[in-house]
């Protein structure tokens, strides 16, 4: 099983402070795309926020 890169954990942390701790936004699922190595979040009341978390961190709304 591959793991997500350091840059990419620490931007999902980031996130995952900003959604919750800032925006009141809950968080419905965090995963590890096996196609292109980018985490994925979806988020929001509505699920209605996405968010991809490129190898190098980078963030991709």
């Amino acid at each position: 099983m591959r793991e997500p890169t350091t840059a990419q954990l620490q931007s999902l942390y980031r996130l995952c402070h900003l959604l919750t701790n800032m925006m009141f936004q809950p968080i419905h699922i965090v995963r590890l795309d096996e196609r292109t190595w980018n985490l994925f979040m979806l988020a929001g009341n509505g699920e209605e926020i996405e968010f991809e978390i490129q190898l190098d961190g980078r963030i991709e709304p």
